[in-house]
């Protein structure tokens, strides 16, 4: 089992386990392109058995809900060599302030998690 499980660091909106991908890290890869890559990944929980739609609108959500994590460690996330590895970081990072983020994730995408949008 991982140490930093991605949906722990998503607070129980998604819960499940992280896939074991290591795929290589894009060239250039910006922070929402890094987390749409480790949602995306997933097989298991919440966001794996949300439709196409849903799925995405938690996606966007939870990137906006993190766009305050501090400029160091979203660079840490998306230097990560592998998917895999990106992975570990995002988990590590999330939980390095969990209560905060749980805070600003529930806050901004609950609505999306219940079956509706963010802007119910």
């Amino acid at each position: 089992m991982r140490k930093y499980q991605v949906i722990a660091a998503l607070f129980l909106l998604v819960g499940g386990s992280a896939s074991m991908l290591a795929a290589p890290a894009a060239e250039a890869a910006s922070f929402p392109s890094v987390v749409r890559a480790v949602l995306d990944s997933q097989t298991e929980g919440r966001i794996a058995q949300m439709g196409r739609d849903q799925r995405a609108r938690m996606t966007d959500c939870v990137i906006g809900a993190l766009s305050g994590l501090p400029n160091g460690k979203k660079r840490y996330i998306v230097e990560g060599a592998t998917l895999d590895e990106q992975q570990d970081r995002f988990g590590e990072v999330v939980q390095e302030d969990r209560a905060k983020w749980k805070q600003a994730i529930a806050k901004a995408c609950s609505s999306i998690a219940m079956g509706g949008s963010s802007e119910d």
